[in-house]
């Protein structure tokens, strides 16, 4: 096999695995992805083979290249989405984590005492 037509088996290869990661980053699930990243992973370390060997790209290489940036700048909005989300729910969930009441020691002094429920109970 000719070192471009590896390089285009590889950036198509991992065009289908950008487009499962679409998917998989809609569906928020979380155990999937792990899988599509490795699998990410070995294809990225195939085509930086195939570069540091000086294959020069044709217009099919282009053009997957092309699309695979841009299915990349959707999975990283789609990433920093869920993850903005899951930050306003933990945010959401434990705000109450403060300093919450004062009380007195044995000794006379007041006390802080802190609630360390990950989860706002103040309904």
């Amino acid at each position: 096999m000719s070192d471009t037509k590896r390089l285009q088996g590889a950036l198509k290869d991992l065009l289908k695995i950008l487009k499962e990661e679409k998917e998989v980053l809609v569906k928020n699930d979380a155990l999937s992805l792990e899988k599509i990243v490795a699998r990410k992973n070995e294809m990225v370390a195939i085509i930086r083979e195939e570069q540091e060997k000086g294959v020069l790209p044709d217009e099919a290489v282009r053009s997957y290249a092309m699309e695979i940036e841009k299915l990349q700048e959707v999975n990283q909005l789609l990433t920093r989405q869920a993850l903005s989300f899951q930050e306003e729910i933990f945010k959401a969930l434990s705000k109450n984590t403060a300093v919450k009441h004062n009380t007195y020691s044995k000794e006379g002094s007041m006390n802080r005492t802190k609630e360390v429920s990950i989860i706002d109970q103040s309904v």
